[in-house]
């Protein structure tokens, strides 16, 4: 499991042209919360680095795809 620091955060997001919106919707989170989460000001728990881990696992499976038909969804 990765730990997930700011900048992995925003890689994942900027990666799947996902805005924090997006990110905050599909993991059950506020836009704020990814925010902070980007910003340093806050630590994603231990269920969350899990569920941002399936869910870059299941972008990058898309990314194989027709990813560019599908941006921002999982």
């Amino acid at each position: 499991m990765k730990q997930w620091t700011p900048e992995e955060v925003k890689k994942l997001r900027e990666t799947y042209k996902l805005s924090q919106k997006k990110l905050g919707d599909l993991t059950g989170v506020t836009d704020r919360y990814i925010y902070y989460l980007e910003k340093g000001k806050r630590k994603p728990s231990k269920s969350f680095r899990l569920l941002l881990d399936c869910i870059e696992e299941k972008l990058k499976k898309r990314k194989g795809g027709n990813h560019e038909q599908r941006e921002g969804t999982v």
